[in-house]
């Protein structure tokens, strides 16, 4: 079983979001517990990362198989998550 952690950009992000969003995230990211690989793999420069999809939202994470860790980098909604990720990430 893995580990999901957020980081404190991805933690601040879940925060802002509405608290109906915010449960179904928090049930969606759960699955990650059993099912790491359950996110769509990234291309390009963000090829290192998964996005798992909720409806409008998306959360953009990395797997750590070694220390059997999920690493959230960031939450948000489909429109800008991907240009705000690879902002993150420059």
């Amino acid at each position: 079983m893995y580990r999901v952690k957020l980081t404190p950009t991805a933690a601040e992000m879940f925060n802002r979001l509405h608290p109906r969003i915010k449960k179904q995230l928090k049930s969606i990211l759960k699955e990650l517990y059993v099912t790491p690989y359950l996110g769509k793999a990234l291309q390009d420069e963000l090829i290192d990362f998964r996005s798992l999809k909720m409806k409008r939202y998306r959360a953009i994470y990395k797997i750590d198989d070694h220390n059997k860790t999920i690493i959230v980098y960031a939450i948000g909604h489909r429109m800008d998550i991907y240009e705000i990720i690879t902002e993150l990430i420059r």
